[in-house]
């Protein structure tokens, strides 16, 4: 009983002590300095320059393969670099059509998706150096869900068939242009890359 209630005074001894420690505290005047000449000291170093990076960094694309290996893209935006696996390429049944995507290789919440309409030309045999203005860029973010970057009708966007080979149905590649932010600003993706096997 006697200990039950030296713990009960202790208790509201220590409650006392702690409530006029924050009173004390919290009424204490502030004082700051409004007047009068300040010497403002600066870093003798230079600031370093800013740089836009569209994209999170990923040190991954900077270790990406040139050439690009079997379904594997790449591209530039701003000063950022992306890159990744694909996952699925498909041709229509005409052979004048096909769309490939896949995940990045640093986040799998983002990817790219594109849809190639070929033109005057169909792959069903061997073709190199071709150039083909109908495409559909998209750099999508699972998360949101929204696209970073999307390609616009009213802005160039191309890819470039370096070769393609029929029995193997294997198109190598490179793709540029134009495209919107979601916030709707212009950006401009270089340097993409693809190699990828259609089915």
């Amino acid at each position: 009983m006697r200990f039950l209630k030296k713990l009960k005074i202790t208790a509201i001894i220590n409650a006392l002590l702690l409530f006029s420690a924050i009173n004390y505290i919290g009424c204490s005047k502030e004082y700051s300095y409004e007047g009068g000449s300040v010497n403002i000291t600066y870093d003798s170093l230079p600031p370093l320059p800013a740089v836009k990076h569209d994209l999170p960094l990923c040190p991954l694309c900077a270790a990406y393969p040139d050439p690009l290996e079997l379904n594997q893209w790449s591209l530039k935006a701003g000063n950022s670099s992306a890159c990744g696996m694909l996952d699925t390429a498909i041709i229509n049944l005409e052979r004048t059509a096909f769309t490939f995507f896949g995940p990045s290789a640093c986040s799998n919440d983002t990817g790219l998706v594109m849809t190639v309409y070929v033109e005057n030309e169909t792959l069903n045999h061997d073709i190199t150096n071709l150039s083909i203005n109908r495409v559909a860029f998209y750099y999508y973010d699972r998360v949101t869900p929204s696209y970073i970057y999307i390609s616009d009708h009213n802005i160039a966007f191309s890819v470039h068939i370096d070769s393609y080979k029929h029995q193997s149905g294997i198109p190598t590649g490179s793709f540029r242009g134009g495209a919107s932010r979601t916030n709707g600003n212009a950006s401009s993706i270089t340097e993409g890359k693809f190699k990828i096997k259609l089915l």
